[in-house]
């Protein structure tokens, strides 16, 4: 039985499965998997009983989550562009209309074999952190091929440069609504690219179609007087500009910048669960595009 703390994946960045495999990446877990179905007709015949000779294999998906603990500049050096669409500029990483120039193959080693998942995209990537914990990673991979496969699993070097520090919760200063050090309990955004696969005359998908994208943010503070966060209830519809930085505490030069174009935050009044308990107001909503100001830029830099 392979040894589950063993696990990791390597992202091949060209997309086919056949290049070489350099990039491995520290997982808490792997959803990803190819999920096949078997047709059967189940027609009327005469009997209770289903025979195999009136099935066939059928297609299969490919998609699943990967989770990345304690997400590092390194990383996101890596990951960005096939979350994005864009490859880095000077450490900004902008929204791009599709993902077609960022599909990659991913090999998954669970110790007795390799799997290889080819022509995948970011379905939606979820970055989330709370109070004492890391920064962490969510992509939900969507992909047309599985194979097992004999193609050599990369030697792990450890990380341990300056830009392999994770972030963590408290490395975080928020702005909201023009104010800054807002004192936030969580904190989740999410990137959601909304793919579809397109099933033809083929038992795997034969594209991934970015249908839409749909960015949303929460977060919850204290509803207090003092620091004040009343203003964060009720805000307009027109929404505010937002960012939440993160900066590395373990290497200050380490800097992670989601800036949002128009967070629209529908009013959610604030609840008493009961005594003693801190009142507490929930920040959710959309992203958009404000004009010309794109709905979310993320500025990774990652040189200390």
């Amino acid at each position: 039985m392979p040894i589950q703390s063993g696990l990791l994946i390597a992202i091949d960045d060209d997309g086919t499965g056949v290049g070489s495999f350099t990039q491995a990446i520290e997982v808490e877990s792997c959803g990803l998997r190819k999920e096949a179905t078997i047709l059967d007709t189940a027609g009327i015949r005469g009997t209770r009983s289903h025979v195999k000779e009136r099935t066939r294999a059928g297609g299969y998906t490919v998609q699943g989550d990967i989770v990345i603990p304690g997400v590092s500049p390194a990383d996101l050096d890596f990951l960005l562009p096939y979350i994005m669409g864009t490859a880095e500029s000077t450490d900004v990483f902008a929204l791009a209309e599709n993902l077609d120039s960022f599909e990659f193959a991913v090999l998954v080693d669970v110790g007795s074999e390799r799997h290889l998942y080819d022509d995948c995209k970011v379905n939606r990537a979820t970055f989330s952190s709370t109070a004492g914990d890391f920064l962490n990673l969510t992509l939900n991979v969507i992909g047309k091929t599985a194979t097992e496969s004999a193609t050599a699993f990369p030697s792990i070097t450890p990380p341990i440069a300056a830009h392999d520090a994770p972030f963590i919760h408290s490395d975080v200063a928020v702005t909201l609504e023009g104010t800054g050090s807002r004192q936030i309990f969580d904190f989740e955004l999410v990137i959601d690219n909304v793919i579809v696969p397109r099933f033809t005359n083929s038992l795997t998908a034969t594209a991934l179609l970015e249908t839409d994208r749909i960015v949303t943010c929460k977060c919850s503070l204290p509803y207090d007087s003092s620091p004040d966060t009343t203003d964060l209830y009720d805000v307009a519809v027109s929404g505010a500009a937002a960012t939440f930085l993160f900066t590395n505490a373990a290497s200050p030069g380490l800097t992670l910048d989601f800036t949002l174009g128009s967070f629209q935050i529908p009013a959610r009044t604030p609840t008493i669960t009961g005594r003693g308990d801190e009142t507490i107001i929930e920040l959710e909503g959309i992203v958009r595009k404000s004009g010309s100001t794109m709905e979310l830029v993320i500025t990774n830099d990652s040189v200390a």
